[in-house]
């Protein structure tokens, strides 16, 4: 299945990325912190799953 999007979508994506993008870089400490807390669930997730492999 294939989509098309028109050139106002994608300017629209560009835009959001864009904005993001800048966001990140302003808030370094924000994005790690989201990154640390984010590893941290994962590997909780994944010691409970090998758990119940066992």
């Amino acid at each position: 299945m294939c989509q098309t999007i028109s050139a106002e979508e994608q300017k629209a994506i560009e835009a959001r990325r864009a904005y993001q993008k800048q966001w990140r870089a302003r808030n370094k400490d924000k994005v790690r912190e989201h990154q640390r807390r984010f590893w941290l669930k994962k590997a909780a997730q994944m010691q409970k799953q090998e758990k119940e492999n066992v």
